[in-house]
């Protein structure tokens, strides 16, 4: 019959040895981490996901009511104004809004005039439940993007006021040339 024996040792190699192995598997852990959290996410600028969101409202441009139309494309471009230009457009009234930028050098008479007719035909879908034809939302669209776009060609050296066409949502334009 044998005797009973003790435990036998897991490990039977210097002390500094396991420890350097635990403190090497600690610092590439870390460091895999590190360098596996650093990953870039590339933030779009407020100009890029303005420009996203209406591709997407075109995308979809039969789809959905005249007043939820409205309220997307004017909450998109009041959104842009908000976070490109820090002003308080998503916060104010179309009349409050426009007001606020009476005076200010911020945008040229143009580009305020073609702000106020964009937001005053939003408006006009968005509260009066006017009526849109795909082509006038197509145009609401447009009237969006070239402002929103217009920063950029500010930022090169040239302005260009946003073109909005001049018939109103729901009403039949008027051939002014005709008797």
């Amino acid at each position: 019959i044998h005797d009973i024996v003790g435990p036998l040792p897991f490990f039977t190699g210097p002390l500094w040895v396991i420890v350097a192995v635990v403190l090497a598997v600690a610092v590439a852990g870390g460091a895999f981490w590190w360098f596996a959290g650093r990953r870039k996410v590339k933030r779009l600028t407020p100009r890029e996901t303005a420009l996203r969101e209406l591709e997407k409202l075109r995308a979809s441009l039969s789809e959905g009511s005249d007043h939820d139309f409205g309220v997307v494309v004017s909450g998109v471009l009041r959104r842009f104004l908000g976070e490109a230009l820090g002003l308080a457009a998503p916060r104010q009234t179309t009349e409050e809004f426009m007001e606020s930028l009476r005076g200010s050098l911020r945008f040229v008479p143009a580009e305020q005039e073609a702000l106020a007719e964009f937001l005053h035909r939003s408006d006009y879908l968005k509260y009066a439940q006017g009526e849109a034809t795909a082509e006038q939302r197509e145009a609401l669209i447009v009237a969006a993007e070239s402002f929103v776009r217009s920063g950029e060609a500010t930022e090169k050296g040239s302005v260009t006021p946003p073109a909005i066409p001049q018939e109103t949502p729901g009403k039949t334009p008027v051939n002014k040339e005709a008797p």
